[in-house]
């Protein structure tokens, strides 16, 4: 009985001990904070490029550090006119992990059906970004002749892993992003300058 006993608290330990893991996870890539816009709404995308973004990164890509002091580094790289995507370098050493950081910023739908300003981040692994940047401009070339025939008519559609991309022509080429309720429209200017900047900041 007792044998028993101690394997039920045993497997119950496991279970919940899985169940916390698996919900940081979960949080880590999917959580959304919904906030109220009281002020100008660079100044709070500059406040989430510039330090919320350092929240997710300790919280969520880090992790606890089991009483090391742990080093790393971000630089902002650019962001569209509205401030809707913002994207950010980040390089740990200590922890080999380096990449990019997409912070969006715009309306999202909350738990009771209401559309609210929020912002949540997407880390993708240096190697899967500098990818993905080659795959979006290798799409618009193969498809610039279809796309410019007929402008916010011809539309390419794209995925990586949970984001997804609509690329068209619209006075010029434009670049539509999906993630986790967010919709937003990267613009060349600043799809490029992130590109260019990545690369820039690891060289």
């Amino acid at each position: 009985m007792k044998k028993h006993l101690l394997f039920s608290i045993t497997l119950l330990l496991i279970c919940n001990k899985t169940y916390t893991q698996n919900a940081q996870e979960v949080a880590g890539s999917d959580a959304i904070t919904f906030i109220t816009i009281e002020s100008d709404k660079k100044a709070v995308a500059k406040e989430i490029a510039q330090f919320r973004s350092k929240e997710y990164i300790i919280n969520h890509i880090i992790g606890r550090t089991n009483g090391k002091d742990i080093q790393f580094e971000t630089e902002s790289l650019a962001s569209d006119d509205s401030s809707g995507l913002v994207s950010i370098a980040f390089n740990c050493n200590e922890l080999n992990e380096k990449g990019l950081l997409l912070a969006f910023f715009g309306p999202n739908t909350d738990t009771n059906g209401q559309l609210k300003d929020a912002y949540g981040f997407r880390y993708i692994p240096l190697k899967k970004a500098q990818d993905l940047f080659m795959r979006i401009d290798k799409v618009q070339d193969d498809n610039k002749k279809y796309m410019s025939s007929d402008n916010d008519v011809n539309n390419v559609f794209i995925e990586f892993e949970d984001i997804k991309f609509i690329i068209y022509r619209d006075d010029g080429e434009q670049i539509r992003v999906f993630w986790n309720g967010f919709q937003i429209v990267w613009e060349r200017a600043a799809f490029d300058r992130s590109k260019r900047r990545l690369k820039k900041w690891f060289d």
